[in-house]
């Protein structure tokens, strides 16, 4: 009997079987109708009508938000920009499940930190690098943008619960190499968590670390513009 020859076709159908799984499996999330890729100012943002919370495609600023964990919540039309880049955006607002008895009056400035693991946190990692895209004629650092879709209210408090989903949203987005990765509080969202990708959206109460890495595995850098970051 020529064992190579079983060998061989044990390997064919090991490698056919994993194709076959790998096609049919899943897609994580659910997909939307496509709304568009158009550039436009934030008062057309603003009064843009999106398809879901929050939205996965559709008009949005000339720039985008860049990789990183928010304390604040941030410019919508500039994170759909980041969505087209093939970003991944895992939004949170604790008040929803995890409200605490007692809520802070007044919020601290919206910063944005790079979060290294076992490093302190130091005002030097509040720097935002400004980002423009595709050199267009009057385009401005995201940062500067002055967005009226931003709500006054905060996503955040300062109970147990919140302060655990916020480091566990953070370790996760470390362990991913926060490459094309955006972690804020989002103040209008219905749900604790949601995940959005281009036309993508999963939204659920619970952090699932298992659920967000699937997640980010399938869709990230998929977006309809391909880019470096």
């Amino acid at each position: 009997m020529n064992w190579w020859k079983v060998g061989i076709a044990l390997v064919i159908v090991g490698v056919l079987g994993w194709i076959g799984w790998y096609v049919s499996r899943p897609v994580p999330g659910t997909k939307m109708a496509d709304q568009g890729r158009e550039h436009v100012s934030p008062q057309a943002v603003s009064e843009f009508k999106y398809n879901s919370n929050p939205p996965t495609s559709g008009q949005h600023l000339p720039s985008w938000v860049k990789a990183g964990v928010f304390e604040g919540p941030q410019s919508e039309g500039g994170l759909l920009h980041a969505l087209e880049h093939g970003y991944i955006i895992i939004s949170y607002n604790c008040n929803v499940h995890l409200r605490s008895s007692v809520i802070p009056a007044s919020e601290p400035e919206s910063r944005l930190f790079h979060w290294i693991p076992g490093q302190a946190r130091d005002d030097n990692s509040m720097l935002v690098d400004r980002v423009f895209a595709h050199e267009e004629e009057g385009s401005t650092p995201s940062a500067d943008f002055v967005d009226p879709t931003i709500a006054t209210a905060s996503a955040v408090n300062e109970s147990d619960g919140c302060k655990a989903l916020v480091k566990n949203l953070t370790e996760l987005a470390n362990k991913k190499k926060l490459w094309k990765l955006i972690v804020a509080p989002r103040p209008q969202l219905d749900t604790t968590i949601a995940l959005t990708a281009w036309t993508y959206v999963d939204k659920f109460d619970q952090f699932d670390a298992g659920r967000i890495e699937r997640f980010i595995d399938y869709h990230r850098d998929q977006g309809p513009e391909k880019t470096v970051e």
